[in-house]
């Protein structure tokens, strides 16, 4: 359900002019669809499948497989979708592109981490080749990096373990 939700949600996006690869990562809508799923993902593990015990690394695992298992699935999707509609890929090529231009300035000489301008325009050369299985790849590793932090935040909320929840009077 989570990754039809986050395929309908690029196809929203992408159809109302905003291209879903495009958006920076803290406005990411993945990370409320993730935190959403992983909480309830840990949380159901933790109530209906374990006793309502969980330890941190239980948290951990069950996090990481749910959030990937989105990020494949959705990340299949963006695939298979940057093939049949190519204007998909070509909007991320020159959004991204546009991006670079803006920031050229900077890139080539007045930043901390300058480039030549040789390097700037083969970069932009590479990106006019990128393929859809790049764009997956992109998606794919993005996803891991809002998953686990929230998994790692969400494992520690949601964990309980036996000794905490024992009462005194079967301690004493």
């Amino acid at each position: 359900a989570a990754s039809v939700l986050a395929i309908v949600l690029m196809i929203v996006l992408f159809y109302s002019g905003k291209h879903p690869m495009l958006i920076p990562i803290f406005y990411d809508y993945r990370i409320f669809l993730f935190g959403v799923i992983i909480f309830f993902s840990i949380k159901e593990y933790r109530e209906y499948y374990n006793g309502g015990i969980l330890h941190f690394w239980e948290g951990l695992v069950n996090g990481f497989i749910t959030y990937l298992i989105v990020a494949m699935i959705a990340g299949a999707f963006i695939w298979l979708f940057s093939i049949v509609v190519p204007d998909f890929l070509d909007q991320y090529v020159a959004g991204t592109i546009k991006g670079l231009e803006l920031d050229k300035q900077q890139l080539v000489s007045d930043g901390s981490i300058t480039i030549t301008e040789e390097e700037y325009q083969k970069q932009v050369a590479l990106l006019r080749t990128i393929t859809p299985s790049v764009l997956t790849l992109d998606y794919i590793i993005k996803s891991l990096l809002i998953g686990f932090p929230l998994t790692l935040i969400l494992s520690v909320f949601l964990r309980r373990t036996e000794d905490r929840f024992k009462s005194r009077s079967t301690a004493e």
